[in-house]
């Protein structure tokens, strides 16, 4: 066994492009082992702003050798007068061996030539270097970089290399640079190269040099740090996943440290002071127990503690600036009423095909409207709301931060004497924006964050901007799913067929799409909502089986079925259900005809089914499908008895045709819950 230690050395790589950059190296690498049948316990990778690299630790010494037996033609086919054929002779030509070497095996009663080929596995350390080069060369960069003579490429020109096999500099060459085992310590606490004695100590020597190369270490140290402060000033640091990483990526020696600034900024917005703080500093925010921001802000150092209260101080004075100048944009864009934003907005392009922002917003308004006719919700705060609710997006604070859009919109309507209800609908009228966020809550945030998402949806697709693969500019798929768990969350009864119709006839000039369009993609959104709830496919494909309208009622009907087939009489009304299928097929049938009952048992079926058809409708009215299941299950017996005793292809066609459309009866009451073909048993 042995241990290899690649490590690449760069000018300063950008935070957010490290984490990919390693994970394709890590990928590739292993997909290169695993097809040359190499070994190893385990791959750690490296990363920090001017370094990334791997260490493969217990890398097999030679690959893995393995017998192939490659079948040839029947020995039968193989010769003939004890001469090899035309065709056998082809194969021995094409595997590169003499017929002398072929063994006959038997196969199904018959005797055939096989080539045996032994591959060696191949000498490790050999070839490793070549499979390194292969692996960085198959990076892949979306804005990727050339230097020297512009043949090479990759996300920073490369300065440095280490390749070592053990102790052992293994020759390797990249982008002109060759490699050796001296690397570069921090770039201010060490002075010049430091020289890696073997693969097994590199952590370790770098860490003499002020580089700590595993970001794992790194963030435990920043946690570590952080949690001190948080006692120290008795406060909650908030700490997000995003800002944590792209931090880590942008040290190599964190030391954290707290900064202070004057109290008279706390008259901003929270999320003002917070988004400054975050976007443009990449400090942490501090608030109290109740969520109040304090005046500090916890920043990390790339080195350790020298001179740390100038490094304070330097961070102070840009924080001062930076609020100073949200206090300039916040003061300027209370001067001017939000519904004089509009003039801005009417000259906004949206989309070149759909005119502007102001476009936009009557069409938000139109659908606000009919949404809160279907909705029973008319209320002069709805339209107020629909009309404002994107005018913050003409002011300056938004223009210098975008992700407030919504959020000053709910502060500067407060200011101007706008009532809660109306300004919280503009702060959630965005929700959810990702994955985990909640849903719009008020009344009037959802009216008018459905209207804007359905309205973005159709308006883009008429102007043939569908997504398609991992092109979605718009982020419509995420507006799709915003739709759907609002919906959902909010148990909103509403037609999407008709939401759909009508969104997409307030979109003038352009050509109205197939319905069936728009449907497609909703069902998609649905399905992979679905699933990551955890229903099973078969769940899923029954449910997608009814007519796709009312997404809240197809929910109600998936959860239904998803509990119920936890039931131990699921399968037994499934089964039922499926063999009904069976015999009527695509038979539309009609009402039966009592009157046509001769058999006891099929007398009996009919009566059971008159027994439990006004409480089931009852019950698939009111959504209590659960007990419609149940109720499915009182036919169980009956059915049988009718199966095993009653035949139902009779030659009198009369008698025939009423007895199919008894079984009609029974399959539609099924149909209306889920198709039960679809159901892996």
């Amino acid at each position: 066994m042995a241990d290899y230690l690649l490590e690449i050395g760069l000018e300063e790589v950008p935070a957010g492009k490290i984490d990919d950059v390693i994970s394709q190296l890590s990928n590739k690498m292993v997909a290169i082992l695993t097809q040359n049948r190499i070994a190893y316990e385990s791959i750690k990778t490296f990363g920090t702003p001017r370094r990334i690299g791997m260490r493969i630790i217990g890398l097999a010494l030679k690959g893995e050798s393995i017998t192939i037996e490659i079948k040839g033609p029947s020995v039968k086919a193989g010769y003939k007068d004890e001469q090899p054929t035309k065709a056998l002779e082809g194969f021995c030509r094409g595997q590169g061996i003499d017929p002398t070497k072929l063994v006959v095996k038997k196969l199904n009663n018959d005797e055939y030539l096989y080539a045996i080929k032994e591959t060696q596995g191949i000498d490790v350390k050999n070839e490793i270097a070549s499979f390194v080069v292969t692996a960085i060369s198959s990076i892949n960069f979306s804005k990727p970089m050339y230097w020297g003579e512009g043949v090479i490429q990759f996300i920073r020109p490369i300065r440095t290399l280490i390749s070592l096999w053990n102790d052992e500099i293994l020759p390797l060459e990249y982008g002109g640079i060759k490699a050796d085992r001296k690397s570069r310590g921090h770039r201010f606490l060490f002075d010049g190269e430091i020289e890696v004695a073997k693969a097994a100590d590199y952590e370790s020597t770098l860490e003499s040099a002020f580089v700590i190369v595993d970001k794992e270490v790194r963030k435990k140290l920043v946690l570590e740090g952080i949690a001190k402060k948080e006692q120290e000033l008795n406060c909650k640091v908030i700490v997000t996943d995003n800002l944590l990483q792209e931090v880590l990526y942008l040290v190599e020696y964190p030391t954290v440290f707290v900064g202070t600034f004057t109290k008279e900024y706390l008259k901003l917005p929270k999320e003002v002071i917070t988004t400054t703080m975050v976007n443009n500093q990449k400090y942490f925010p501090v608030t109290n127990e109740t969520g109040n921001v304090m005046p500090f802000f916890i920043g990390v150092r790339c080195g350790n503690d020298y001179s740390i209260d100038k490094v304070i101080s330097g961070n102070e004075k840009v924080l001062k600036a930076r609020l100073e100048d949200a206090r300039f944009f916040f003061e300027e864009d209370k001067k001017v009423p939000l519904l004089e934003l509009r003039t801005k907005l009417d000259k906004v392009i949206y989309q070149k095909q759909l005119g502007t922002i102001g476009d936009k917003i009557d069409r938000i308004v139109n659908i606000s409207k009919y949404l809160g006719k279907i909705l029973g919700y008319e209320g002069n705060d709805l339209l107020i709301a629909a009309k404002i609710t994107k005018m913050d997006l003409a002011s300056h604070m938004v223009y210098e931060f975008p992700e407030l859009q919504g959020i000053m919109g709910y502060y500067y309507s407060l200011l101007e004497g706008y009532n809660e209800n109306i300004a919280i609908s503009i702060k959630e009228h965005y929700m959810p924006i990702n994955a985990g966020d909640d849903v719009p809550r008020s009344k009037e945030g959802i009216i008018v964050g459905l209207a804007d998402k359905i309205d973005s949806i159709t308006s883009i697709f008429k102007a043939g901007l569908i997504p398609s693969g991992s092109q979605d500019p718009y982020a419509l798929r995420r507006m799709a799913l915003g739709i759907i768990r609002t919906i959902i969350e909010n148990e909103i009864s509403i037609s999407i067929k008709d939401l759909l119709t009508y969104s997409q006839e307030q979109t003038n000039g352009l050509e109205n799409l197939d319905l069936n369009v728009y449907l497609d993609f909703f069902k998609t959104r649905f399905k992979s909502y679905l699933e990551k709830e955890g229903y099973k496919f078969d769940v899923i494909d029954s449910i997608f089986a009814l007519e796709f309208d009312d997404i809240l009622d197809l929910f109600k009907k998936a959860s239904a079925l998803k509990k119920y087939s936890e039931n131990e009489n699921f399968n037994v009304v499934v089964g039922l259900l499926v063999r009904i299928n069976n015999i009527v097929k695509n038979n539309l049938g009609e009402d039966y005809d009592k009157n046509l009952l001769q058999d006891d048992y099929e007398i009996k079926l009919a009566n059971e089914l008159g027994n439990i058809i006004v409480s089931f409708e009852e019950n698939l009215k009111n959504g209590n499908y659960l007990d419609c299941y149940k109720q499915l299950e009182v036919l169980k017996v009956p059915l049988d008895q009718f199966f095993l005793n009653v035949m139902v292809m009779v030659e009198d066609e009369d008698i025939r045709n009423n007895r199919i459309n008894l079984l009609i009866s029974i399959k539609k009451l099924g149909d209306q819950l889920f198709s039960a073909n679809k159901i892996v048993s």
